[in-house]
Protein backbone atom coordinates (compact mmCIF):
# COMPACT_ATOMS: atom_id res chain seq x y z
CA UNK A 1 0.00 0.00 0.00
CA UNK A 2 1.28 3.18 -1.39
CA UNK A 3 0.91 6.09 1.34
CA UNK A 4 0.87 8.73 -1.22
CA UNK A 5 -2.43 7.18 -2.46
CA UNK A 6 -4.44 6.88 0.95
CA UNK A 7 -5.82 9.51 3.21
CA UNK A 8 -5.36 7.96 7.47
CA UNK A 9 -9.20 7.89 8.88
CA UNK A 10 -8.22 10.47 11.89
CA UNK A 11 -10.59 8.39 14.29
CA UNK A 12 -9.39 4.91 13.63
CA UNK A 13 -6.18 5.01 11.67
CA UNK A 14 -6.59 2.98 8.81
CA UNK A 15 -5.64 3.71 5.52
CA UNK A 16 -8.73 4.94 3.48
CA UNK A 17 -9.13 6.35 -0.41
CA UNK A 18 -8.83 10.10 -0.58
CA UNK A 19 -11.84 11.91 -1.21
CA UNK A 20 -14.19 9.72 1.22
CA UNK A 21 -16.55 11.34 3.08
CA UNK A 22 -16.96 8.48 5.66
CA UNK A 23 -14.87 6.16 6.75
CA UNK A 24 -15.72 2.34 5.56
CA UNK A 25 -14.18 0.75 9.24
CA UNK A 26 -15.20 3.01 11.56
CA UNK A 27 -18.12 4.98 9.99
CA UNK A 28 -17.02 8.56 11.01
CA UNK A 29 -16.90 11.69 8.56
CA UNK A 30 -13.39 12.09 7.92
CA UNK A 31 -13.70 16.02 8.93
CA UNK A 32 -10.21 16.10 10.30
CA UNK A 33 -11.82 16.56 13.77
CA UNK A 34 -10.85 13.24 14.96
CA UNK A 35 -8.47 12.30 17.85
CA UNK A 36 -5.81 11.75 15.58
CA UNK A 37 -6.64 14.98 13.58
CA UNK A 38 -5.33 18.01 13.41
CA UNK A 39 -8.54 19.51 14.38
CA UNK A 40 -9.70 18.05 16.81
CA UNK A 41 -10.78 20.26 19.47
CA UNK A 42 -8.43 19.42 22.43
CA UNK A 43 -10.25 19.64 26.09
CA UNK A 44 -8.22 22.67 28.74
CA UNK A 45 -6.13 21.15 31.06
CA UNK A 46 -7.57 21.38 34.56
CA UNK A 47 -4.93 23.23 35.97
CA UNK A 48 -5.37 26.22 33.52
CA UNK A 49 -9.25 26.27 34.80
CA UNK A 50 -8.42 26.74 38.36
CA UNK A 51 -5.56 29.20 37.50
CA UNK A 52 -8.09 31.26 35.67
CA UNK A 53 -10.54 31.00 38.55
CA UNK A 54 -7.72 32.23 40.97
CA UNK A 55 -7.25 35.20 38.71
CA UNK A 56 -11.02 35.95 38.78
CA UNK A 57 -11.01 35.98 42.46
CA UNK A 58 -7.80 37.95 42.65
CA UNK A 59 -9.53 40.49 40.79
CA UNK A 60 -12.45 40.50 42.55
CA UNK A 61 -11.13 40.80 45.96
CA UNK A 62 -10.47 44.40 46.11
CA UNK A 63 -13.63 45.14 44.91
CA UNK A 64 -15.58 42.88 47.68
CA UNK A 65 -12.74 45.02 50.32
CA UNK A 66 -13.69 48.13 49.35
CA UNK A 67 -17.45 46.97 50.15
CA UNK A 68 -17.02 45.92 52.81
CA UNK A 69 -15.25 48.69 54.21
CA UNK A 70 -17.67 51.20 52.75
CA UNK A 71 -20.61 49.51 54.37
CA UNK A 72 -19.09 48.78 57.59
CA UNK A 73 -19.73 52.15 58.99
Amino acid sequence: MDRGEYDVCTYCGRSIFPGVAECPYCHNYTDGKGPLGLEHDRPRAKWFVVVAWIAVVAMLLPLLWALWRLFRR
